[in-house]
C-alpha cells in the first residue's frame, strides 16, 4: 500500500521523470560523459607525452648548439653528410616482403 502511495505521489513521479530524462535523453547523458572522460584520460596522456618529447628535442636542440661533436654526429646520422675524403655506405635493413 505505502508503495502504491508513493507511486501515485505527483512530485516523486515528475521527480523520477526528470532524472530519467536528465541521465539519459540530454545531450550530457551518463554514456557521452563517460565517453568524454575516456577521452580526457586519452588527451591527458597524449599531452603529456608530447611535453616530454618536446622537452628532449630542446635538450637536444641545446647539445648541438653547444658542442661540436654532436652537432657532426647529428648531420652525419641525419643527413649522411661526410667530410672530403670519406665513402658513406647507407645500409637497408627493412626486409624484403616478397622473400
Amino acid at each position: 500500500m505505502l508503495l502504491l502511495n508513493i507511486l501515485k505521489n505527483k512530485y516523486f513521479l515528475a521527480t523520477v521523470v526528470f532524472l530519467v530524462w536528465i541521465f539519459f535523453f540530454t545531450q550530457y547523458d551518463i554514456v557521452s560523459q563517460y565517453r568524454q572522460h575516456e577521452e580526457l584520460k586519452v588527451m591527458k596522456e597524449k599531452i603529456k607525452y608530447l611535453e616530454q618529447e618536446v622537452s628532449r628535442l630542446e635538450s637536444e636542440q641545446k647539445a648541438i648548439k653547444t658542442d661540436s661533436a654532436v652537432l657532426e654526429k647529428y648531420a652525419r646520422e641525419k643527413y649522411y653528410m661526410k667530410t672530403p675524403h670519406e665513402d658513406v655506405f647507407v645500409f637497408d635493413t627493412i626486409s624484403d616482403p616478397k622473400k
